[in-house]
């Protein structure tokens, strides 16, 4: 008996085997092992049947690679650029302001692939999820074998950025300061320090001097406005005196 026609193609069957909504993805590989193993192809069938099903962030990345191409291109190009520079930078063939130019190049679009993805899952967006999401996001893109997986959308894993991160976060080493130096600046710094301690001191006596000013000055004013009504007082009665006197 020949074998039952070959899976047209595999290719295809992966792209539509992820796409899928997670809670159909296990139904949906072991259904396309099944057909491969009727199709004799027992190799492509164990190898479809051990296939893991995706995490919920790896899921969301691959969503994203299928719903915003344009995004993920944008991340995996801003990836390879900065691990070419850094790369390059370790080398001393890079200087630091094209490191930094790289580094703000891949976080804009990490930023906005994550705002996507926001907008994409709506309520279910947590801010855990969407962190974790960057990660694995920033992770594709700089690995070079996780990021044509990415740009496929065949994650199965969350990642996490290992080795060198951006070098525009290491400190430069700087030089040993002679001890002379170190003396005098030691005195610098603990003379600022005195000198942040009486100036705190002066403005809490300040604060407290005008909050005594404060309400010395509305216990004026109430006074004041007390002799006010009392001279309006003592003027109408006045007035009224003098009226019926010259009447009488």
């Amino acid at each position: 008996m020949p074998p039952l026609a070959a899976v047209p193609d595999l290719e295809h069957e992966l792209d539509t085997l992820y796409a899928l909504p997670l809670d159909e993805f296990t139904k949906a590989r072991n259904d396309l092992s099944a057909r491969l193993r009727k199709a004799h192809q027992s190799d492509a069938a164990a190898e479809i049947r051990a296939l893991k099903k995706p995490a919920v962030v790896a899921w969301t990345a691959n969503r994203l690679a299928r719903m915003r191409p344009d995004l993920v291109r944008e991340l995996l190009a801003a990836g390879s650029e900065l691990r070419n520079v850094q790369q390059r930078a370790l080398g001393g063939r890079a200087a630091q302001p094209e490191v930094a130019e790289a580094a703000a190049r891949e976080r804009d679009a990490v930023r906005e692939a994550v705002a996507a993805a926001r907008d994409e899952l709506g309520s279910r967006a947590s801010p855990a999820l969407l962190d974790r999401l960057a990660q694995t996001l920033r992770a594709a893109a700089v690995d070079p074998e996780q990021a044509p997986v990415l740009a496929a959308g065949r994650l199965t894993d969350e990642l996490r950025a290992v080795g060198f991160g951006p070098l525009e976060a290491v400190p430069p080493r700087r030089r040993a300061r002679p001890a002379a130096e170190q003396r005098a600046a030691r005195k610098r710094a603990q003379t600022l320090r005195a000198e942040a301690r009486r100036l705190a001191r002066e403005a809490q006596a300040a604060e407290t001097a005008a909050a005594g000013a404060a309400r010395e000055a509305t216990r004026l004013r109430e006074e004041a406005d007390s002799r006010r009504r009392e001279a309006d007082a003592a003027a109408t009665e006045a007035a009224e005196a003098e009226a019926r006197l010259e009447r009488s």
